[in-house]
C-alpha cells in the first residue's frame, strides 16, 4: 500500500482504490478525492486492503480501472457497500485490445447490477453512455496549483512518453528541430530516440526524471489526442510553462487559450512548430487568460467530484507548525494523597511542544501547595488555573477554552500515564490524525489490576471503528487524545454533571475522520470507593441519557453510522446497569419518585431501546428465567406499571438483572 497508514481506522463516506496499472493517476486522484488508496501487484493485496476496509467505516467504495482482485476484495467484506467505479481510458483507446477488455468488464458489472454507477475522465465516453440512460459521471482531476517561476531557458520541454506509439512523441521532436533555434528536454531517451536524434540532429539534454522535465522550459509539448490525463498540461501552466495539448474539450471555455496551445493534428509538424513559436511570443496573454481558466478549473473539478462521489470532499488541513502540539488538562479536586504520582507519569511522558494544564476546581487540602511546587520546578510546561468548585464537567469545559494546544489529553488527578502513550502518541498526532485512543489499566485499591479494550472485542465480526463505538469504556475522555477543532466543529461543551464525558465524546467519535488505535493499556485508572464513578448515579444517568439522545437526533445528519444501533450500545447496558438496577436498592420512600423521574425524562428513549431488535436479540439468548422476568418488567414500564412491579419484585426478593455482560456476551454464552 501506499501513502495511507493501514493501521489508521478511517470514518469517512467513500474510499478509492487505485491499481498499479493506474498509478500514473495516483496522485491526481488522491488529490482530487482526498481518500485514497493504492494497490500492489502483491498476491496478499487483497487481503491487506479487505482487512483495511472492514476495519474502518466506509458508506461506498470505488474502484478505479477494473483487477480481477476486485471480486476477491468485495467478496471478503463483512457488509455491504455502495460500488462505484472510475474509468480513466478514452473512447480513442478502444482501438487497444485490453483497454476494450478492461472496460467491458466494468460495463458488464454495471449492467448485471453490481455497480451502482461509472466515472468517466473521458468527456466523449461519458457523452456516449450518458445519452443511452446510463449511470455515469463525468469527472476532471486537480493537482495542487505550483508556484509560478521566473527563469531563462533554451529548452522545449516534452512530456509524452516516447514507449508508447500512439503518442505524437517524434513529430513533436522535429517540430523542434524545423524551429533551428531550440533544445528537446526529455525523459531518459531510449535507443531508438538516440538514433532518431543523432539521425537528424536533433540537440538535447539528457538524463531528466519525468517529475524534472516539466520544469524549466520555454515551451512544453503534451501532444495527445487519446489520453486523459490533462494534469501535466495543469502543472506546466502553474509553473508558468505554456504547454501545448491535442484536440481535447479541456479549453473548449476559453477561445483564446484553445487558439494559442491546441494542435488540430499530431501529425502535422509544421503546426506544431507554428504552435510553440507563437506561445513564447505570446507567453504574457496566454498566462493572464490561463489564470483565468484555472480559478474556473478548480471549482469545476471539485463540483465534478463532489457529485461522483455524492458528499462535500473536503480540502486537506494544512500542515501548520503549531506552536504547541498538545495540552495535558489535569483536573483537580482534593486529590492531595494521589497528585504527586499522577503529575511525575505525566512529565515522564512529556513530548515536545506539550503543556500541563492543571486546573484546581477548589480544593479543600494541601493539592495547591503539591501544584505550585511542580509549577516551580517545570515553569515552561506547566500552567496552573484555580477555581471556585463547580465540578468535572465545568473543568473539562474550561480546559476546552484555556488551552493552546491543537490536541487534547486528559490525565486526572488521582490516576497516572504510561511513560510510553504520549511517545507512541507523537508521530500520530504530528501526522493530523483526528484521535489517538488506547487501553487502560484499573487499578483496584484491593485485588489484581486488569486490563480493559477500548475496542469491544466480542464483535469480532465487526469493524475495529463500530468495536471503539460500542465498548464499554467507549465516552472515557482519560483514554483519547483528541483533536481541539472536532469540539470546535460540534459547537458542544460538557455536561456539568456526573457522566459529563458521556455527554459529548460518543459524538467526537463518530465527528472523527480518522483514528489511531493503540491496543496498550496506557491509561492507569485507580479504582477507589470515594471516586467520582463510585458515587451516587441514578439521576445523573436519567438526565445524561436524556442530554445525549437530544444530541445524536440534532446531528445525525453529519454521522456515517447507524445511529439507532449506536444508541442501543450507548444506552442499553446504562440504562439498566444505572437506572433500571438501582431500583432494588433506592430507599423505599424514594422509589415513587425515581420512577416518575425516570418516566419523565427518559419513557420514550428506554421505551425505544426495549422495543428495538438489537435488544429483543440480546434479551433471546439469555437464560429463560432472566428472559421472563425481564420481558415482564418491560411490559410493565411501557404500560407505566413499573412502581407496582418493582414493589412485588422486591418485597419477594425475586428479581433479575441485566447488566454488561449480558448485554455484549450473552448470559447463556
Amino acid at each position: 500500500m501506499k501513502k495511507t497508514d493501514l493501521d489508521i481506522i478511517y470514518n469517512e463516506k467513500y474510499l478509492i482504490i487505485v491499481p498499479k496499472m493506474t498509478e500514473i493517476y495516483y496522485d491526481s486522484i488522491k488529490y482530487t478525492f482526498k481518500n485514497v488508496i493504492f494497490m500492489e501487484n502483491r498476491p496478499d493485496e487483497v487481503k491487506v486492503v479487505s482487512d483495511f476496509i472492514n476495519n474502518s467505516n466506509f458508506e461506498q467504495l470505488i474502484f478505479v480501472d477494473y483487477q480481477v482482485e476486485y471480486e476477491r476484495i468485495i467478496s471478503n467484506l463483512n457488509k455491504k457497500y455502495i460500488i462505484k467505479y472510475l474509468y480513466t481510458n478514452s473512447l480513442g483507446n478502444f482501438s487497444n485490445e485490453f483497454q476494450y477488455s478492461v472496460f467491458k468488464s466494468i460495463y458488464d458489472n454495471y449492467k448485471k447490477g453490481k455497480i451502482s454507477t461509472i466515472g468517466f475522465l473521458d468527456y466523449g465516453l461519458y457523452t456516449v453512455l450518458k445519452n443511452k440512460g446510463d449511470s455515469v459521471e463525468y469527472v476532471k482531476l486537480d493537482v495542487p496549483v505550483e508556484k509560478e517561476e521566473e527563469f531563462e531557458s533554451n529548452t522545449i520541454g516534452i512530456l509524452n512518453n516516447e514507449n508508447n506509439k500512439t503518442h505524437s512523441f517524434y513529430n513533436e521532436l522535429s517540430a523542434i528541430k524545423l524551429t533551428n533555434k531550440y533544445e528537446a528536454h526529455i525523459v531518459n531517451s531510449n535507443k531508438v530516440t538516440n538514433n532518431f536524434l543523432n539521425l537528424f540532429n536533433i540537440k538535447n539534454t539528457k538524463h531528466y526524471s519525468p517529475s524534472n522535465v516539466i520544469k524549466n522550459n520555454l515551451v512544453n509539448l503534451n501532444i495527445n489526442f487519446t489520453d486523459n490525463d490533462y494534469t501535466l498540461f495543469l502543472r506546466s501552466m502553474d509553473l508558468g510553462i505554456p504547454c501545448i495539448i491535442g484536440n481535447t474539450d479541456l479549453l473548449d471555455n476559453s477561445k483564446y487559450l484553445k487558439e494559442q496551445l491546441v494542435v488540430k493534428s499530431d501529425d502535422d509538424v509544421n503546426e506544431i512548430k507554428d504552435k510553440i513559436l507563437s506561445a513564447i511570443k505570446n507567453k504574457k496573454g496566454i498566462m493572464k487568460e490561463y489564470h483565468k481558466f484555472r480559478k474556473a478549473y478548480i471549482a469545476e473539478v471539485k463540483k465534478l467530484a463532489e457529485n461522483f462521489v455524492g458528499c462535500t470532499v473536503k480540502e486537506e488541513s494544512s500542515e501548520e507548525d503549531v506552536d504547541t502540539l498538545m495540552t495535558v488538562v489535569v483536573p483537580v479536586y482534593n486529590t492531595e494523597v494521589y497528585l504527586e504520582k499522577s503529575l511525575d507519569s505525566i512529565m515522564s511522558a512529556i513530548i515536545p511542544k506539550t503543556e500541563v494544564l492543571v486546573i484546581n476546581d477548589g480544593s479543600k487540602d494541601n493539592s495547591e501547595e503539591i501544584i505550585l511546587r511542580y509549577v516551580e520546578k517545570y515553569p515552561e510546561t506547566i500552567r496552573y488555573i484555580k477555581q471556585t468548585n463547580h465540578g468535572l464537567g465545568n473543568v473539562r469545559n474550561v480546559g476546552l477554552k484555556e488551552a493552546k494546544g491543537k490536541y487534547i489529553a486528559s490525565v486526572d488527578s488521582d490516576d497516572t500515564i504510561n511513560s510510553n502513550f504520549f511517545k507512541e502518541a507523537q508521530k500520530y498526532l504530528e501526522e493530523d490524525i483526528d484521535i489517538v485512543i488506547c487501553d487502560w489499566k484499573s487499578i483496584p485499591e484491593d485485588g489484581e489490576p486488569f486490563e480493559t479494550a477500548a475496542i469491544e472485542w466480542s464483535l469480532h465480526n465487526r469493524s475495529k471503528y463500530e468495536g471503539l463505538l460500542f465498548s464499554t469504556i467507549m465516552p472515557s475522555t482519560c483514554n483519547k487524545i483528541i483533536k481541539k477543532s472536532l469540539y470546535d466543529e460540534l459547537g458542544l461543551k460538557f455536561i456539568e454533571d456526573r457522566y459529563e464525558d458521556l455527554s459529548i465524546n460518543p459524538l467526537i467519535l463518530l465527528k472523527a475522520k480518522t483514528i489511531k488505535y493503540i491496543n496498550k493499556p496506557y491509561y492507569e485508572y485507580y479504582l477507589r470507593s470515594g471516586s467520582i464513578m463510585r458515587s451516587a448515579q441514578g439521576y445523573s444517568m436519567i438526565d445524561i441519557i436524556n442530554t445525549l439522545n437530544k444530541r445524536f437526533d440534532d446531528n445525525k445528519d453529519i454521522f456515517n453510522i447507524n445511529i439507532d444501533e449506536m444508541k442501543y450500545y450507548t444506552f442499553s447496558w446504562r440504562m439498566e446497569e444505572y437506572i433500571m438496577n438501582q431500583l432494588y436498592t433506592v430507599e423505599e420512600k424514594e422509589l415513587s419518585k425515581y420512577i416518575k423521574y425516570i418516566y419523565e425524562k427518559d419513557y420514550e428513549i428506554i421505551n425505544s431501546i426495549l422495543e428495538s431488535d438489537y435488544y429483543k436479540n440480546m434479551l433471546d439468548n439469555t437464560k429463560d428465567e432472566t428472559k421472563e422476568y425481564i420481558s415482564k418488567r418491560n411490559k410493565a414500564f411501557k404500560e407505566k406499571q413499573l412502581e407496582k412491579f418493582i414493589e412485588k419484585a422486591r418485597k419477594n426478593e425475586k428479581y433479575r438483572k441485566i447488566t454488561p455482560y449480558i448485554i455484549y456476551y450473552g448470559e447463556n454464552n
